[in-house]
């Protein structure tokens, strides 16, 4: 394995104002492959990749961001500390501790950026994706010309930001298969059950570029199959036209919104009827990433209506189509076929809850497996999570908390303890908060237990209702052993602790009060001669 320093890598980052998140501070450890921030809705967590997206958006096309921020990284062997001021337009950077002019910069960004920045979100909000849209704009541009072509995939400053779009599961797993790598299939057979190709089914449509093409007197019938489309693109459908078994070109009535009528879309259907017609296909393709690419050419193109693909499952008799399968595993499959079939050396990965369809054994395992599909680690990958689950293996230099104090403003720091070892429960309270992890129910008669414990002596009413709740909470699981005085002093000790309600507690809270517990424990221990 390298050493951090020549790998892309995160050092800190410093913002004046942006959103919610105003003079804040992140300290990365640099050792760390990934990052994950957690903490309550409103915190800021997707604020963060947001505003990581717009700083390097922005250096990439050489313009003035809108906030101040200073930023320290590690990239391709060199050390790179920016800093932007918004108030009056002053930035400067500093390459291994040399300055450099801005025009400089910009003329080496190759060398001092990341190779790329990628983004993902799991929800239906745009607000991370329209981020990309000039990237994506610039690409689309250029894949759609007539001029282009396949080395254009390989053109970094073409497009350096990169967001993950829908389509990409569908995308991702023809190319798996286009390939069959063992790697691939160990993947795919391990994870999710699917053990081989049936088929895939490609509807493509008239994009919306074609219009200004398709009138020209000169064009050959049979450029217009693929409405006049040239270059990278039409290298891609003549192959797929040439593999599909009775391809048909036809019109469909087609509403993408309630609010809007149906319209008549002018379609072709490319179906590949066995794994040897797509692996025909790909044959012509350098590797899998470069047939991704042109896959993803097409979606960016505006071509793809939908994809079906039909695939082998190890649980199942016969083939089942890709969209009943679950949305965990198209959410996996986006994911991690972005970055097996799109990273380049040293990228910047910012995944916003990529972990929320997945199941509790994926969640498990999450960052392992991106650890895996990342290969080297000479990439950083900043995620954000609600689920105790996905950081259940980390060390606490893996993970921020993000937290928010009675004045408004916002901390973000590690936690006190490593999440690996604590277990669900503790992360729960440990890491993000919680107060309890027992029902509001429970937790009112376990309290109410408590409180009869610190009384004494207790009248007869008190003892039956002290007896009545020591046997409902024994049904439960929650044993009071008369044996043991020490734990009926804890009991005493602890609820005497005053909580304003059950809310969520800040890290400065948790804190406080796993050291308070500690003198507690100290105290009830303690020989009865030496109790205060």
């Amino acid at each position: 394995m390298t050493n951090w320093w020549s790998d892309m890598r995160l050092d800190w980052l410093k913002i004046g104002q942006f959103k919610n998140l105003v003079d804040v501070q992140i300290d990365f450890d640099e050792g760390e492959l990934s990052t994950v921030l957690v903490g309550e809705n409103g915190t800021g967590k997707s604020n963060v990749i947001e505003a990581l997206v717009t700083i390097f958006r922005d250096l990439d096309f050489g313009e003035q961001t809108s906030f101040s921020y200073a930023i320290a990284y590690n990239c391709h062997g060199h050390r790179i500390e920016i800093e932007n001021s918004a108030e009056d337009g002053a930035f400067s950077v500093k390459v291994d501790g040399k300055a450099k002019t801005r025009s400089a910069f910009n003329a080496h960004r190759s060398t001092y950026l990341p190779a790329n920045i990628f983004g993902y979100y799991s929800g239906s909000s745009r607000r991370l994706e329209q981020l990309f849209d000039r990237h994506q704009l610039r690409y689309y541009k250029r894949v759609i010309s007539p001029g282009s072509s396949a080395a254009d995939i390989q053109n970094l400053d073409l497009r350096r930001l990169f967001y993950c779009r829908p389509a990409y599961g569908q995308l991702a797993l023809l190319s798996y298969f286009a390939f069959g790598s063992d790697s691939a299939k160990t993947f795919l057979k391990k994870h999710m059950g699917i053990t081989g190709f049936d088929s895939a089914l490609l509807v493509l449509r008239k994009p919306r570029w074609a219009d200004g093409r398709s009138s020209a007197a000169n064009v050959k019938a049979s450029d217009q199959t693929f409405w006049n489309s040239s270059g990278l693109v039409r290298t891609l459908l003549d192959k797929l036209w040439n593999q599909a078994l009775a391809p048909i070109a036809d019109r469909a009535r087609e509403q993408d919104d309630y609010r809007a009528k149906p319209t008549n879309e002018e379609q072709v259907y490319i179906f590949l009827k066995d794994l040897a017609a797509l692996n025909d296909i790909a044959r012509s393709f350098e590797d899998e990433r470069t047939f991704f690419a042109l896959l993803e050419s097409l979606d960016i193109s505006d071509l793809i209506r939908e994809v079906r693909i039909w695939v082998d499952k190890d649980d199942i008799e016969g083939e089942i189509p890709f969209h009943e399968i679950s949305d965990g595993e198209k959410q996996l499959l986006s994911v991690l076929g972005l970055m097996r079939f799109t990273s380049q050396d040293e990228s910047l990965f910012l995944l916003d809850e990529p972990d929320t369809h997945l199941n509790p054994n994926w969640k498990w395992d999450y960052l392992h497996l991106v650890k895996d599909v990342a290969q080297r680690g000479e990439s950083h990958i900043i995620l954000t999570t609600h689920d105790p689950l996905t950081i259940g293996s980390l060390k606490a230099s893996q993970v921020q908390v993000m937290a928010r104090s009675k004045d408004g403003s916002v901390s973000i720091r590690p936690p006190e303890v490593d999440p690996r070892g604590l277990g669900f429960t503790s992360i729960l309270t440990q890491i993000f908060g919680l107060p309890t992890t027992l029902d509001p129910d429970t937790q009112q008669e376990l309290d109410e237990r408590n409180q009869l414990l610190r009384v004494d002596p207790r009248n007869t009413l008190q003892e039956h209702r002290l007896l009545e709740l020591t046997e409902r909470l024994r049904r439960l699981g929650f044993v009071l052993e008369d044996r043991e005085p020490e734990y009926e002093l804890f009991l005493r000790a602890l609820t005497d602790l005053k909580h304003e309600g059950r809310k969520a507690l800040s890290p400065e809270t948790i804190a406080q009060r796993n050291h308070v517990a500690k003198l507690l424990l100290t105290e009830i221990m303690a020989p009865k001669g030496d109790r205060p």
